[in-house]
């Protein structure tokens, strides 16, 4: 898997929770401290994360280019100036010594750098890449899924600005070592003439640099049998159906993956089936576990992760687009995840996190939700119907006995799940579970009638 990251995506006042990447939600308590539960006294989010944990996926988007940057050659409007630092420091209107009149020089050239140098051979070539990270969510047991539009599609300027963090600071030091050794000789520069020429060829050579070849791949990181990831895990390709327009926009984007069947799914609920106060469940993968910490080993960093929040009130962009804002911390990573009712429904997609506008630092408790009906109007606009799967529909029935301790009925069922779906990433983890829970006679499936 590629190292390098994206840069996170940021746009109007709120910082997108994707791609590098990710968003960790602080967990909410019932009033009074209770928790809410579900039947047979299993929390609801417990229920919700071995429900829904199949259907979330990690997506991973990398580009590809190459860098050409020229080399800068003096125009005599260049050499001019060092007659004319002459002449002030002949007035003194600047020190006399040699290199208080290359600063002037220098500090004369970086404002407009296209005045006075020319691009010229030879032309350096570096080879560039960038991986950003978001979460996604089988929609369809085809293969159809639903993440963020930011996830999959980096303006040309974002990415030129990656990649100019990659290949100009080699490029920029060796241009700036080379002009001061030729412009001051044997004498050593200070700092300050260090930065003033690095100031010069990092203007030019950002302004100048071409990104050519640019290559998108977009793939799915899949779990393996039995749950987790491991340093082989596989990307499977997948191709992108429909993207909406980045936050503030409809956030929406449909990708396909070829000859998909079986997959786990999520259902999709309705606007109405939430409203402010209710508790929210955001599912997917928080980049600052599953890239920045080192603490944890690859193959549990890569199991997604559920946090919840409050429905907190309905926002609408200023390009007219309805968001749902929820009391949940955003990082990057969890864009594109799917966001849960108390009921297990999905009733919106996480979008993006607001910032502090005084220090541009994520703000505590808000997050951003885009409405299912949303993306329901844009799934339809793509001819896809939104349906649950086999695979999840006896997988969930076989939870539903798991949790029950109904453990010699709920063997069977995920033994069919597992026939379904071979890939499924929890199913054989929940057998040895349940085999264990058997010998340990810890069943209480009610014995059938003579």
């Amino acid at each position: 898997m590629n190292r390098s990251t994206r840069r996170a995506l940021a746009a109007a006042g709120a910082v997108l929770a994707g791609v590098t990447i990710t968003q960790g939600i602080a967990l909410a308590e019932a009033p009074h401290g209770v928790r809410h539960q579900a039947p047979h006294g299993v929390a609801i989010g417990t229920r919700l994360a071995a429900q829904t944990d199949p259907a979330v996926q990690l997506i991973q988007t990398e580009y590809a280019a190459r860098v050409t940057v020229p080399t800068a050659s003096a125009r005599t409007s260049f050499t001019a100036l060092f007659a004319k630092a002459r002449q002030h420091a002949k007035a003194g209107r600047i020190p006399s010594d040699h290199q208080s009149q290359v600063k002037w020089v220098l500090r004369t050239a970086r404002s407009n750098v296209g005045r006075y140098f020319t691009p010229a051979g030879p032309a350096r070539t570096v080879k560039v890449s960038s991986l950003g990270l978001c979460t996604g969510w089988w929609v369809t047991p085809q293969g159809h899924m639903v993440t963020a539009a930011h996830c999959v599609g980096a303006t040309k300027a974002e990415l030129r600005k990656t990649f100019a963090a990659q290949a100009l600071p080699k490029i920029n030091d060796g241009d700036v070592k080379g002009f001061l050794k030729q412009i001051m000789g044997i004498a050593q520069p200070d700092d300050e003439l260090v930065r003033l020429a690095t100031a010069v060829f990092t203007r030019f050579n950002t302004e100048t640099m071409r990104v050519t070849g640019l290559r998108q791949n977009v793939g799915v990181a899949g779990a393996l049998p039995g749950g987790g990831m491991d340093r082989s895990v596989k990307v499977t390709p997948v191709a992108l159906v429909a993207r909406g327009r980045s936050y503030p926009g409809e956030d929406f984007a449909l990708l396909k993956m070829a000859g998909a069947r079986n997959l786990p799914t999520v259902p999709l609920g309705d606007d109405v089936d939430v409203r402010v106060g209710d508790t929210l469940y955001i599912n997917g993968f928080p980049g600052l576990v599953s890239i920045s910490t080192q603490i944890f080993n690859l193959r549990s960093r890569l199991y997604p992760a559920l946090t919840e929040g409050a429905y907190n009130a309905k926002r609408t962009t200023v390009l007219g687009v309805p968001y749902i804002q929820a009391q949940a911390p955003s990082y990057r990573g969890n864009s594109g995840g799917p966001v849960f009712s108390q009921e297990g429904k999905v009733i919106g997609t996480l979008i993006a996190g607001s910032v502090d506008p005084a220090t541009g630092e994520s703000a505590e408790n808000h997050s951003f939700i885009l409405p299912v009906s949303i993306l329901k109007r844009r799934l339809a606009a793509a001819g896809v119907d939104a349906s649950r799967s086999q695979t999840s529909l006896v997988y969930n029935d076989a939870l539903d006995d798991f949790f029950a301790q109904r453990f010699k009925a709920a063997l069977p069922k995920f033994r069919k799940a597992q026939r379904l779906y071979p890939q499924h990433p929890y199913v054989a983890s929940y057998i040895g579970d349940t085999k264990r829970a058997i010998a340990a006679d810890k069943d209480r499936t009610p014995k059938a009638k003579a």
